[in-house]
């Protein structure tokens, strides 16, 4: 069919967006069956465990029922305590979450820098893998600690002998420390990607990360800012669902969005610095 022919057929080429949402809906069915069943278990883990006793403790600090016993309160809420009997579950779940982020990494790599999406480089995320597990640990032992160390502070403050006063400072505290490690995570987004896209040793990605990102501000306030805010949210609508037994879901849809985004936003920032030429953005027609 001739355009020249028939005008009414004529229609501007445009490039896809470039974007990190775009490039996960558009690749979507491709990165779900990945994510999804690290996603699936880490849910089953919060239904095990309950991360909802977050807002069970606000709604006891707002409705004045605190105790004497707010110390023990602190530590099954915010400590590995809090895991129980199931710590196993979030160990395994753990590992899964490395493996589906090295896939992902692996997946999204070789598309952006081939333009094929179709195949799936396992043995380059086998590679990978031992990294990203190492990564993973190592940023749940440094929150943990973090607010171990917060908790802690409750002990050490227990003289001013108001339950409420006390549990309201670490809670503002523990908002301050996820805003603190937010921001820190955000820095090193680019760790994988330079890692394994540019063969950095592991430290040196991390510290190159930390440099390019450092100039983005407003992209890493923007998401250290809003991550705790987002999670207090999905917590809360968590909550709420409780009665029905469908807070695992909210889990579960929450840990699939996070697991499959953040590894798109990671390659398209890298993408933007020192990556050159994307090869999966094509030309399609508008009008």
């Amino acid at each position: 069919m001739c355009v020249r022919c028939f005008p009414h057929a004529r229609g501007t080429m445009r490039y896809q967006s470039k974007s990190s949402i775009s490039y996960l809906f558009r690749n979507l069915l491709h990165l779900l069956y990945i994510t999804l069943p690290a996603a699936a278990l880490m849910a089953f883990a919060g239904y095990l465990y309950k991360p909802t006793t977050e807002i069970d403790l606000f709604y006891t600090l707002v409705t004045g029922g605190l105790d004497d016993n707010y110390s023990q309160l602190l530590l099954r809420t915010f400590t590995v305590l809090r895991y129980g009997k199931y710590w196993w579950v979030f160990v395994i779940a753990v590992v899964m979450l490395a493996l589906a982020v090295a896939i992902t990494v692996a997946k999204i790599d070789r598309h952006m820098r081939t333009g094929q999406m179709s195949v799936l480089p396992m043995k380059r995320a086998f590679a990978m893998f031992p990294f990203v597990l190492i990564y993973i640990a190592a940023c749940i032992v440094a929150s943990e600690l973090s607010t171990l160390v917060v908790v802690g502070l409750s002990f050490l403050i227990h003289f001013v002998g108001n339950s409420t006063a006390i549990v309201a400072i670490v809670l503002g505290l523990m908002l301050v420390i996820r805003i603190f490690t937010t921001y820190v995570f955000a820095l090193l987004v680019l760790t994988f990607p330079l890692k394994f896209s540019e063969n950095y040793p592991f430290n040196r990605a991390m510290s190159y990360s930390a440099r390019l990102m450092f100039r983005k501000k407003r992209i890493v306030w923007t998401v250290a800012v809003c991550y705790p805010f987002i999670r207090v949210t999905v917590l809360a609508l968590a909550y709420l669902l409780v009665p029905y037994k469908l807070d695992a879901l909210v889990y579960g849809v929450a840990f699939l969005l996070v697991f499959s985004y953040v590894p798109c936003l990671s390659y398209k920032l890298y993408y933007d610095d020192v990556g050159g030429e994307r090869r999966d953005v094509g030309q399609v027609m508008f009008g």
